[in-house]
């Protein structure tokens, strides 16, 4: 099989999916219950919220954006819609559209910052990420209170023909945002604003209300993926979304998206998800430290970063041939 072959398979099924493979033989032979049904499927049940979240992390990557106050709405969406709840079935609408309206009113506020401010990403939604954190302290008073009834807590431990609930939902919103990334004209006007936002102003695509959007479905799959966690747990916890800080970008770089923009896809980034995930289980059976566990996801964003870095670069140099 000819190099170029190699890469326009890796090129449509995403490399990350070859690592996933790879990565579970090896946890596999390490400790065999990792091949049974069972350790499957509770890995996509893991993976699912983050994989929810990720796909959010993607569209603002995608326009070369990062959102660091992901974090922040899932600890959010976590302590509001608990306490809403109070563990009762007929305040499930009330907390859910209450967190539904604060994620999108965060992601207007982010997209507006940064496109129309002009304010660097990083600095508006780590900010953002601060005061939303700030925000839970006070409304809990460092306490937080409240629980979920059984009904909602079936989205997160439920299962429907052998599948967690949790991963059905994250395959149906990757699906979505496929679609409307791949087969739209606003997927189009995303991937250009990514690519060159001036080049793209130029044509008439108005990268202000792209930003708003990216940033908009970012802080409401954030808010899903909250809610699907709050659904797992059945109680509230002030730390709960600090842990997708790193890993909802670093499934989006191991899917193969580019910082600068412009380059992914959700389906890559659902790779990235589960490799991130597994990763974690592997180290757990080599038992590392959790400080260990995130050199290796610092460590394992930078060489993909590089090897991007690296294809790109190859990719022109063949081009230019």
């Amino acid at each position: 099989m000819s190099l170029g072959r190699i890469r326009q398979i890796l090129g449509s099924l995403g490399a990350v999916w070859i690592a996933v493979a790879g990565l579970y033989v090896v946890s596999g032979l390490l400790s065999p219950a990792m091949f049974s049904t069972a350790q499957v499927i509770n890995i996509l049940q893991v993976a699912s919220f983050l994989g929810v979240i990720a796909a959010g992390q993607t569209i603002v990557i995608l326009t070369g954006g990062i959102d660091l106050s992901q974090a922040g709405v899932v600890t959010l969406t976590n302590i509001v819609a608990a306490s809403l709840m109070a563990g009762l079935t007929e305040n499930i609408p009330l907390a859910v559209g209450m967190v539904v309206f604060l994620a999108l009113a965060v992601g207007a506020i982010n997209g507006l910052l940064v496109a129309a401010l002009g304010i660097t990403p990083l600095i508006a939604t780590l900010g953002m990420n601060s005061i939303l954190f700030g925000a839970a302290l006070v409304y809990t008073g460092g306490a937080p209170s409240g629980g979920t009834p059984a009904s909602f807590q079936w989205l997160g431990n439920g299962a429907l023909l052998g599948m967690p609930v949790p991963t059905l939902f994250w395959i149906a919103l990757t699906l979505v945002l496929l679609v409307m990334t791949r087969k739209t004209v606003w997927g189009r006007r995303l991937y250009a604003t990514g690519a060159n936002s001036r080049a793209a102003s130029m044509m008439g695509v108005s990268t202000l209300r792209i930003n708003l959007s990216a940033y908009m479905l970012s802080s409401l799959t954030a808010a899903l993926g909250g809610l699907l966690l709050t659904a797992y747990t059945g109680s509230p916890s002030l730390g709960i979304g600090n842990q997708f800080m790193l890993t909802s970008v670093a499934a989006v770089v191991v899917g193969g998206a580019a910082l600068t923009g412009g380059a992914g896809n959700v389906l890559a980034t659902m790779g990235g998800a589960v490799f991130i995930t597994e990763l974690s289980s592997f180290t757990n059976i080599i038992r590392v430290s959790s400080g260990t566990q995130l050199v290796v996801q610092g460590l394992l964003i930078l060489v993909s970063v590089l090897a991007y870095r690296a294809l790109s670069m190859s990719r022109r140099t063949g081009s230019a041939n």
